[in-house]
């Protein structure tokens, strides 16, 4: 007869006995459900009872007391065990056909609550097992301690063996059948609303789990602190009129806050302001007044780019005097809180956003959303009662905008959420949305034009390095839509200052070129003209301000955005300058449709040359005339398919989700790039706190220790976490043809992240040293 380990001394974790632990889980779960029907929180408790019950395996346990290296998967044989618990449960109580569809998704949750979350359909967990390795004596006395109504339930090899050869491949084909809709008419937002309930039961399960193994601090603003914070906000933007645009700020905010009174109650709302009114401060101020009027007790903030969501991070703990919790690839786990904020610092706080304010991007939020990997839910474990502020909308992939819409509302309703949208440039929302958003908005006045902006003739990277010149003033940039394009005129601009900023530039050095650029701007002892020669990178959470913007002619929403970065704030009495022109590299190619589909530029054509100049005040109308258009020409519905694929069980339609078009496949290559001693002064603090965690002052010692197998296993979990962020400041993500001339196959396949070799590879001026050509669809 097989060694088992008799199930009441079987152990979670070392110190944790297993039925402790299945016990306070299923608690758990039932209490993060208690709002839902008794029946489903009772099938829900048994799914936490059930998902670890397999580590009492004997095998499962040598490898936890460290007799063994690896056990066998536990997560499988617990969805077969709960597969057939809970169908019995579920036939006593009579509720089988009301809560077979929850029961599937259940036992799929389980079987997924270490890996990645997969389609209904997946049944590998339906299979028979090594029965004489559990003491399934044991497991019986558990159950039936647990649960009297499943006294009569027999669990022995027997029993299980007869369910998977008599009723558990019917079972689970009666719950598919359930959720098949057939060829009649359906609704998006209720069946969304279905597999985001799907996702909340997800999410009892899964921090049921990981809670209970660590727990995390959690605090929440109260109508106090919301009342502070707008306190905070006010004393801030009286403090601030020492600029033209402060006075003209103010009165916006105050615009917005009175519209916001005529109409408080909605869930969704647009906030429409011109770049450099303060979107952000404002969005900051509904957020609390949301909260102090209406008992919101969570801001989270959502950003396009690691650029805007750092920056917005400073303002808040400026502006607000609260140290935000940041989630996306460079965020610390670890900072000093310079106000004894509420501010928790382990890895699952983090990932689970156990913090009053959170700044994460669009990915990470997407995760949320629509869960890849069963870790991924975490993030909805404290999202109740929170204000969500999205900024930047329309910069997310249009293919899935209706898709992600649909989404978020289905999760408001749920969650009880307030959802803010910030931008200068707003999408339709007619075709994702039940209901409008309520509108608040400021449109910028002809009394305070910042900039005009001209249609001009075409140039080339000759003509416009000369167009450049000719202009008088100290600070210019100019926008290109390719990297190549950027390298081009950057090699004929022939000035001293000029700075060449795109996306192939490692992060750290990327971070340290903005910052000497934001710094030669407000410079007063500059004597020569600033150039700054950019791919779209500028466009969006660079707060820089030009008294020259060039922009190669992209479409609508790029030339606002770029036309965001002139006289920003006021700074003169002249009116800034947008030069808008067609570019065509050699005089011959137009590179515009390496970036750009073809109708999105026949759109913007049209608009722009109704006249060949416009003030900024004009352009608002353009920007909806544009996206009017847009959605004319395609609705960008067929991606709301995918929601009825979810609800019938394809679950991995909607985590295929991406915010940005990702068509392109990459491979991640390191540059050991270091800082010059200058340069040394402005790396970012995050950066340096890194360096000093891990004593690692040198790019080459920093892929020594990742190379080193030993060194990366010493690390604890969260230390490895932090040690790959500093390591990440060095990676490029490139397309796979060009890495695997950079590295061969087997450096990939060796290191998975390989080294570039050689100093003539980057360059501290332009970045990676390349045919730029081939990178024609990167900024």
């Amino acid at each position: 007869m097989s060694r088992i380990v008799p199930f009441g001394q079987c152990i979670a974790r070392p110190g944790s006995l297993l039925g402790e632990h299945l016990i306070q889980v299923r608690r758990s779960v039932e209490r993060f459900l208690n709002n839902e029907p008794d029946a489903l929180i009772r099938l829900a408790g048994l799914a936490g009872i059930c998902h670890d019950i397999a580590k009492c395996h004997v095998e499962w346990q040598d490898y936890i007391c460290k007799k063994t290296k690896k056990g066998p998967n536990h997560s499988a044989c617990g969805a077969f065990f709960f597969s057939y618990l809970g169908y019995h449960m579920l036939q006593s109580m009579g509720e089988w056909e009301r809560y077979c569809i929850e029961w599937l998704w259940l036992v799929r949750d389980i079987a997924d609550h270490h890996s990645r979350l997969h389609n209904l359909t997946e049944d590998s967990w339906l299979k028979d097992y090594d029965w004489t390795a559990l003491d399934l004596t044991g497991i019986e006395v558990f159950i039936h301690e647990q649960y009297r109504k499943l006294s009569a339930v027999k669990i022995n090899a027997d029993s299980l063996k007869t369910w998977l050869k008599e009723d558990a491949e019917e079972a689970v084909e009666e719950a598919l059948d359930a959720l098949q809709i057939g060829y009649g008419a359906w609704r998006p937002l209720r069946l969304m609303q279905s597999v985001q309930k799907w996702r909340q039961i997800t999410t009892s399960l899964i921090a049921g789990d990981r809670f209970d193994v660590k727990q995390v601090n959690t605090s929440w603003f109260d109508t106090n602190a919301h009342h502070q914070h707008q306190e905070l906000i006010d004393d801030y933007c009286r403090r601030k009129q020492d600029d033209s645009m402060s006075v003209i700020r103010i009165q916006a905010q105050e615009d917005i806050m009175a519209q916001l009174l005529q109409h408080p109650e909605g869930r969704f709302f647009t906030l429409q302001m011109p770049t450099g009114y303060g979107k952000t401060i404002t969005s900051m101020k509904i957020a609390s007044w949301f909260g102090e009027q209406q008992q919101f007790q969570k801001i989270v903030y959502v950003g396009p780019y690691l650029s805007i969501i750092e920056q917005t991070s400073v303002v808040i703990e400026e502006v607000m005097q609260e140290k935000a919790l940041e989630h996306h690839s460079l965020a610390l786990l670890e900072e000093q809180d310079n106000h004894n904020q509420r501010m928790s610092k382990s890895q699952l706080a983090v990932e689970s956003w156990a913090h009053a304010i959170v700044c994460t991007s669009f990915h990470q939020f997407g995760k949320a959303l629509f869960p890849k990997q069963s870790q991924d839910v975490l993030r909805r474990t404290f999202l109740q009662n929170a204000v969500i502020i999205i900024d930047e909308p329309q910069i997310l992939n249009p293919d899935v905008w209706n898709v992600f819409l649909c989404g978020l509302e289905a999760l408001t309703e749920l969650m009880n959420l307030k959802v803010i949208f910030l931008s200068a440039t707003m999408p339709p929302f007619q075709y994702g949305l039940s209901k409008q958003p309520v509108n608040l908005q400021v449109k910028a006045s002809s009394n305070h034009d910042r900039y005009q902006l001209f249609v001009e003739e075409a140039q080339n990277e000759g003509s416009l390095a000369s167009f450049m010149k000719e202009k008088e003033v100290s600070s210019q940039a100019v926008i290109l839509n390719t990297i190549e394009d950027a390298y081009r005129v950057y090699r004929n601009m022939e000035a001293k200052d000029v700075y060449l900023l795109h996306g192939l530039m490692i992060p750290l050095h990327k971070k340290i070129a903005i910052e000497t650029i934001r710094r030669e701007l407000i410079n007063e002892n500059r004597k020569q003209p600033l150039y700054v020669v950019s791919t779209q990178i500028i466009e969006a959470g660079v707060d820089v301000s030009f008294q020259h913007v060039a922009r190669a002619l992209p479409i609508m929403p790029s030339i606002v955005q770029a036309a965001g970065r002139v006289n920003r704030h006021l700074e003169g009495t002249v009116l800034g300058r947008v030069s808008i022109f067609p570019f065509y590299r050699e005089g011959m190619r137009d590179t515009r449709s390496l970036v750009y589909p073809k109708p999105l530029q026949q759109i913007t054509d049209q608009l722009l040359q109704q006249q060949s100049m416009w003030m900024e005040s004009e352009l608002t109308v353009l920007v909806q005339n544009y996206y009017e258009e847009m959605f004319r020409h395609n609705t960008y519905e067929a991606a709301m398919a995918y929601i009825r694929d979810a609800y019938e069980g394809e679950w991995e339609k909607l985590s295929s989700f991406q915010p940005f078009d990702q068509s392109m496949l990459t491979l991640p290559v390191f540059v050991p790039w270091n800082p010059n001693e200058e340069e040394q002064k402005l790396l970012p603090k995050s950066y340096s706190i890194l360096q000093k965690k891990f004593k690692l002052y040198h790019a080459d010692d920093i892929y020594e220790r990742y190379s080193d197998k030993g060194y990366m296993k010493r690390l604890t979990f969260e230390d490895q976490k932090q040690f790959m962020i500093l390591f990440n400041y060095y990676v490029l993500n490139l397309p796979v043809k060009k890495a695997l001339k950079v590295a061969s196959k087997e450096d990939f396949l060796t290191h998975r992240i390989p080294m570039l070799y050689g100093t003539e590879v980057y360059d501290s001026q332009v970045g990676l040293r390349t045919q730029f050509e081939q990178f024609d669809n990167f900024i």
